[in-house]
């Protein structure tokens, strides 16, 4: 398995359990057909910088990191300034954009909503979405609006 993919299934785990240790990572990829060792399980956690918050009950658990609100308002920013049109279609979203603008703006809209997004393709002013719903789609959609 790829370590993007890896990546994902550890996202995946980390916000419908609660996981507090490594083995315990281990463990629940193992029992998902992710063969895993310890040591790629902790590099994974430092490459996706996985945090450990207190929980109510004062466990800590592995949480996925903050977005960084920087990140958003550089979204915002590129989004407001290139966007021409968006149209929503099963689990596709396709951006138009100014010339020049997809690619930057499809690496920033992946980055930032990683969670949501299947994959994205991009051209020169384009960027097309495929979210992991259409659900997702609907709302991410929404989102895009709401910003510019």
């Amino acid at each position: 398995m790829r370590k993007q993919e890896r990546h994902k299934w550890i996202e995946k785990i980390i916000t419908e359990q609660k996981v507090s240790k490594q083995e315990d990572l281990v463990r629940l990829l193992l029992e998902n057909d992710i063969l895993v060792t310890q040591a790629t399980v902790s590099r994974d956690i430092k490459e996706m910088k996985l945090i450990k918050k207190m929980g109510i009950d004062k466990s800590f658990t592995y949480s996925m990191p903050e977005k960084d609100k920087s990140s958003y308002a550089k979204l915002e920013r590129m989004l407001r300034s290139s966007f021409i049109d968006v149209f929503q279609m099963d689990k596709m979203i396709s951006i138009l954009t100014k010339p020049g603008s997809g690619f930057a703006l499809g690496g920033a809209l992946e980055s930032y909503y990683k969670a949501d997004i299947f994959t994205v393709m991009v051209n020169d002013d384009r960027v097309l979405i495929f979210a992991k719903t259409e659900k997702l789609a609907i709302e991410l959609e929404t989102k895009i609006l709401e910003i510019i």
